[in-house]
C-alpha cells in the first residue's frame, strides 16, 4: 500500500502584488467618480462592473496557496486561487526525479552546471528556518517546493536514493 500526505502553503504576498492589489482599488474609486461627475446614472453600475471585475479577475491573482499531495508514487502541485479556484499545475512522478534535497545541500552542487530550468513552487517566505526543497526533475528542470520533513520522509520511504535531509 502507498502512502498518501497533503501539505498547503500560503505564497507570501510579494511587492508586485500589494501594487497590483490596491493599485486597482484606487483605479476603481478614481473611475467611478470620474464617471459620478460626467453621467450621475453610470456611476452605480459603472462602479458595480469595476468592482465585479475586481474580485473575479484580479484578487484571486494576489491570493495564492499552493497545495502539495503525494500519492501513488506522484507529487502534484495545485495552486489555490482565493481559496475558490483550484488549478493542478504539475504532476512529477517519482522515477522520473533525479534528487529532492533541501535548495541549499552540498548535494546540489553536481547541477550547477548544468543549464536547469526553475520553477517556483512555494511560498516565498525567505523568513523561515528551513530553505524550500529543490526538486531535480528530468528533462533539466529545478522545482523549488516548500515541503514539510514529514511530506519529504514519505517521498524518502519510496526513492531512499534519491531523497535527501541535508
Amino acid at each position: 500500500m502507498d502512502a498518501y500526505m497533503e501539505h498547503l502553503v500560503k505564497k507570501n504576498t510579494e511587492p508586485k502584488d500589494l501594487v497590483l492589489k490596491y493599485g486597482s482599488i484606487v483605479l476603481i474609486v478614481v473611475i467611478t467618480i470620474v464617471v459620478f461627475f460626467f453621467a450621475a446614472g453610470l456611476c452605480i453600475l459603472a462602479g458595480l462592473g469595476l468592482a465585479m471585475a475586481y474580485r473575479y479577475l484580479i484578487y484571486p491573482l494576489t491570493d495564492i496557496e499552493y497545495e502539495y499531495l503525494y500519492c501513488d508514487k506522484q507529487i502534484t502541485v495545485s495552486k489555490i486561487m482565493a481559496k475558490e479556484k483550484r488549478k493542478d499545475l504539475e504532476t512529477f512522478d517519482l522515477d522520473k526525479v533525479e534528487m529532492l534535497a533541501p535548495s541549499n545541500s552540498y548535494r546540489l552542487a553536481e547541477f550547477k552546471n548544468r543549464q536547469l530550468t526553475e520553477v517556483n513552487y512555494w511560498s516565498m517566505d525567505k523568513t523561515k528556518e528551513e530553505p524550500p526543497y529543490a526538486m531535480i526533475y528530468e528533462g533539466g528542470r529545478k522545482i523549488l517546493l516548500d515541503l514539510p520533513k514529514e511530506f519529504v520522509k514519505i517521498v524518502q520511504n519510496n526513492a531512499p536514493r534519491k531523497v535527501f535531509f541535508d
